[in-house]
């Protein structure tokens, strides 16, 4: 949870590792401090990482899903490798030890429906060309500034 502290006139301020915790001294004014809290709350948002229950309920922030048996097998390697590129070759060996094997369009077909899941819960999967799908937070993909990006990625 992101924090701002506030230290009195004359105490020491604490000193802090942790991106999601500042502090201010009174007195501030209103415009600082608002400031102050979009910062610790853009940190706080680029930091949040999905996770994934044995249950199939996926969360990330304040919102969760439940997805099927075989999605969330997708989602666990989506999610261990939350913002790199999961291969497609890794999602066809997480699945050859099992009797259902997937090949390039059932893969597809699942991605597909993964991603209409995804929408309420603010994360997307991107496809990176001619390599794989990258789990991303929607909101701070969306945010992000449009610059050339490399050639093997694009949005799906």
């Amino acid at each position: 949870m992101p924090r701002l502290l506030v230290v009195e006139a004359g105490a020491q301020p604490p000193i802090s590792n942790d991106p999601v915790e500042d502090w201010v001294r009174p007195p501030v004014s209103r415009d600082d401090l608002e400031a102050r809290v979009a910062v610790l709350q853009n940190r706080f948002d680029s930091n949040r990482v999905p996770t994934i229950d044995s249950t199939g309920t996926l969360s990330f922030g304040h919102h969760s899903i439940t997805v099927s048996a075989t999605q969330t097998e997708l989602m666990r390697l989506l999610v261990d490798r939350f913002g790199d590129v999961v291969h497609r070759t890794e999602f066809e060996q997480c699945f050859a030890l099992r009797t259902l094997k997937l090949n390039r369009n059932s893969l597809d077909l699942h991605i597909m429906r993964l991603r209409r899941r995804l929408l309420p819960i603010e994360l997307s999967i991107r496809t990176v060309w001619g390599r794989g799908y990258m789990l991303e937070n929607a909101v701070l993909a969306e945010a992000a500034p449009v610059t050339n990006p490399p050639r093997d990625h694009a949005h799906v």
